[in-house]
C-alpha cells in the first residue's frame, strides 16, 4: 500500500513539473506570437494544396526564419499593428474606388501616418517576404500551385519584368 502511494505521488509530481516547461516555451511574448501568427496565416494558404509534411515544414521554416526577422525590424521603427491596418483598410478603399496601383500604394502609405524610417523598413520588409514566397514557389509542382488561391499563386512566382 505505500509502495502505490509512493508511486502515485511521484507520477503526480512528474506530471506537474513536464506540464510547467511546456506552458513557459509557449508564453515568449508578443514578439513570438506576431512570427507564429504571420507563419500560421501563410500556411493555412497552402491547404488546398494538400502538401505533404516534408514540403510543409520546408515553407515553415522558410516563411518562419523571414516572418522573424520582419517582426524585429519592424519592432525596431515601433511600425504597429495600428499603422499597417489604417494602410490596408486605405488601399482597399482606394481600390473600390477605382484607383490606379500606384495612387493605391502612395494612398495607403500616407494613410500609416508613418515617418519615412518607417516607410523605408515597410518596404523593405515586404520586399523580403515577396523573396521568400518566390522560394517557397519553387518548392511546389505546378499541379500543386494551381490548386491554390490566385493570389497566393501569384505571389509565388517571379514578377514579370517589364518591357522598356
Amino acid at each position: 500500500m505505500m509502495i502505490r502511494i509512493y508511486l502515485l505521488g511521484c507520477l503526480l509530481v512528474c506530471g506537474l513539473v513536464s506540464v510547467s516547461p511546456a506552458q513557459d516555451a509557449v508564453k515568449k511574448g508578443p514578439k513570438a506570437d506576431q512570427e507564429i501568427a504571420m507563419t500560421t496565416q501563410f500556411l493555412k494558404q497552402f491547404e488546398p494544396a494538400a502538401l505533404n509534411p516534408e514540403t510543409t515544414a520546408k515553407i515553415k521554416e522558410l516563411f518562419n526564419k523571414t516572418a522573424k526577422e520582419v517582426v524585429a525590424k519592424r519592432k525596431e521603427v515601433k511600425l504597429t499593428p495600428q499603422m499597417l491596418k489604417d494602410r490596408t483598410d486605405a488601399a482597399k478603399k482606394a481600390r473600390e474606388d477605382g484607383k490606379k496601383p500606384k495612387e493605391v500604394r502612395e494612398i495607403a502609405l500616407n494613410a500609416m501616418k508613418a515617418t519615412e524610417e518607417q516607410k523605408k523598413v515597410l518596404l523593405d520588409t515586404e520586399e523580403m517576404l515577396a523573396k521568400t514566397r518566390i522560394e517557397i514557389g519553387k518548392l511546389l509542382s505546378d499541379e500543386q500551385k494551381s490548386k491554390l488561391p490566385k493570389q497566393l499563386q501569384n505571389n509565388l512566382k517571379e514578377p514579370a519584368t517589364k518591357k522598356k
